[in-house]
């Protein structure tokens, strides 16, 4: 039989925090997964060895980031496959939607689409305590070689120019639907949701204007990764 988790054999949380903060590693630790399978999906696709080999190292980078973020679920007495199980249909239904068609987009994709839900992860993380939020923190900075991913579209796009104009268009529509599967899972989780207006632990939520300059700084930091890629936002 397994030991019941209480609160203090739980770091202290109250129950309806606990169970919002495993939601929230739940969500990340099966978008840890996911950019796995599709970081090895793309490695497949270089020819380059070099991008090749840098694609394969971010995909295990994926992997123990999940296994950060799935120990933690575990030491909150909660179950890994239970946690993340409620949020594969919104993630599916995101990769469904933008399934890269060459090497080009995959790497877009990775830098782009997944860029805006970490930055959202990292957001979010300032509402739950101290011990989940620097593994969330540790999971979220830790799988990209960013470098190697923006060399590469800038080097495909100087070798072909008109790329620029879909690739474009491409980044725009990652961002739409990421967003779009994101307020799917906020509306659903309620544990979650009460986690970060502070409905359920004593530290303060987030006022309906901090999400609007939450929103704001989302927003900012996708333009900033397009300039980088040399892509109008």
């Amino acid at each position: 039989m397994s030991e019941q988790v209480t609160p203090s054999s739980a770091g202290g949380l109250g129950e309806r925090e606990r169970e919002g903060t495993i939601e929230l590693l739940g969500v990340i630790a099966y978008g840890a997964i996911s950019g796995f399978t599709r970081m090895a999906a793309d490695s497949e696709m270089a020819d380059d060895l070099a991008l090749k080999r840098a694609l394969a190292g971010m995909a295990v980078s994926e992997f123990h980031n999940h296994e950060l973020l799935t120990d933690r679920i575990v030491e909150l007495g909660g179950d890994p496959n239970a946690a993340m199980a409620p949020f594969r249909p919104a993630f599916d239904a995101y990769h469904a939607r933008t399934r890269p068609r060459n090497l080009l987009e995959g790497l877009v994709k990775a830098y782009i689409g997944d860029g805006i839900a970490t930055d959202f992860f990292l957001e979010i993380s300032r509402y739950v305590e101290e011990e989940s939020r620097a593994i969330i923190e540790q999971a979220s900075t830790s799988h990209r070689d960013v470098e190697t991913i923006v060399t590469a579209v800038r080097s495909g796009i100087a070798e072909e120019p008109r790329r620029g104009g879909p690739l474009a268009l491409w980044g725009r529509r990652l961002v739409g639907e990421a967003l779009t599967q994101g307020q799917v899972v906020a509306a659903e989780r309620e544990a979650l949701s009460e986690l970060v207006l502070g409905l359920s632990h004593d530290r303060p939520g987030a006022t309906l204007h901090e999400v609007g300059e939450l929103m704001q700084r989302l927003t900012d930091r996708h333009q900033l990764r397009m300039g980088r890629l040399g892509l109008s936002a």
